[in-house]
């Protein structure tokens, strides 16, 4: 999911604008006649699983993002998490639907899937699709592909959710990317880079902040996605300054960038100023301060760089990664203010 609290952020906002839906599915016709599948009461947790799995997580059991899963485990978890009451998007009743609609770790039972499909939250039009999903892996057989939650969505409330969703598997690979980059590092190389991830969260999240518009219902789907664009350049920039492909400019090309950014920089403020006589500006919920704290924590970002550079590339001059990360800021910054 989002990092820290703009995790909690996004899915406190997230739940709270798709909370009338949690109810729809008690409106579809079919999930009235399912309520009468059987759960095996085999599959359910007994006495000591209830004790070992206490306080669970059947996503991260499911899932297990950069391990192997769990699947016994992830549904004795998620027959726990709906003796509790927790529905939430990825919680018990969801986990249940896919791992009998897949058959893993028990007999594949779609109208049992199907049953707890009608539990999980969002839009009419996803659980029909879901519904209608089902009976189709139920007419392939051996045939059907490995159903997930997030194969039928429809709002953009879902799709925040399944964004992040697949932010987590994104950050597992990304993490080994560096770990095998790094692997010959020293320890003060290491140190030195830690002070740069340190700067680059607090600029990642800065831009999530102050820099995305939150005014639609796919705002969860859009913050993630910004954030995600930035890891992922971060991670691209260390794959090629490691192979030695290194920033080259100079001092004259800094500052030629320098006055790109500034000319960017106030366009993307102006087009963030609110609209007169309303509540929002043309950049829907972004506004001027939120670019300001942005363009200070990328500033420390750049800045990071240059130390680290210096450590890990001795020979690029501190002017080359000031030119190369303003370059790249210049961009974002003409993007948002509505340039080419």
């Amino acid at each position: 999911m989002l990092r820290g609290m703009h995790a909690i952020a996004a899915a406190a906002a997230l739940l709270a604008a798709g909370a009338a839906a949690a109810d729809d599915s008690l409106s579809n016709p079919a999930c009235a006649a399912l309520e009468k599948i059987a759960i095996p009461a085999a599959d359910q947790p007994d006495a000591a699983a209830r004790e070992r799995l206490g306080g669970c997580d059947s996503e991260s059991l499911y899932y297990a993002d950069g391990g192997k899963p769990d699947y016994a485990d992830a549904r004795l978890c998620a027959y726990l998490e709906r003796d509790k009451g927790d529905e939430l998007v990825f919680g018990g009743s969801a986990v249940l639907m896919m791992i009998y609609a897949n058959g893993q770790g028990v007999t594949r039972n779609i109208p049992l899937a199907k049953r707890f499909a009608c539990a999980v939250q969002g839009a009419p039009a996803e659980l029909d699709g879901r519904l209608a999903h089902l009976d189709e892996m139920a007419k392939a057989g051996a045939k059907a592909e490995t159903f997930d939650l997030c194969d039928d969505i429809t709002s953009g409330y879902m799709m925040g959710f399944c964004a992040s969703r697949g932010a987590d598997a994104a950050k597992v690979d990304r993490d080994k990317r560096i770990a095998a980059l790094s692997r010959n590092w020293s320890a003060a190389d290491r140190a030195a880079f830690a002070k740069l991830r340190a700067a680059a969260d607090a600029y990642f999240g800065a831009v999530v902040d102050g820099e995305v518009d939150l005014s639609g219902t796919a705002r969860g789907a859009m913050a993630v996605g910004a954030r995600e664009d930035l890891e992922n350049s971060l991670v691209e920039n260390l794959t090629a300054f490691e192979r030695g492909d290194l920033p080259k400019d100079d001092a004259t090309r800094f500052a030629a960038a320098d006055k790109a950014l500034n000319a960017s920089y106030a366009a993307a403020m102006k087009a963030a100023k609110p609209v007169e006589g309303e509540d929002f500006s043309n950049l829907g919920t972004i506004r001027p301060e939120g670019i300001r704290a942005a363009e200070r924590a990328w500033i420390k970002y750049r800045d990071a760089w240059v130390t680290f550079g210096a450590r890990k590339y001795p020979a690029v001059n501190a002017d080359a990664w000031r030119s190369h990360f303003t370059k790249e800021r210049e961009a974002a910054l003409r993007e948002l203010a509505g340039g080419e």
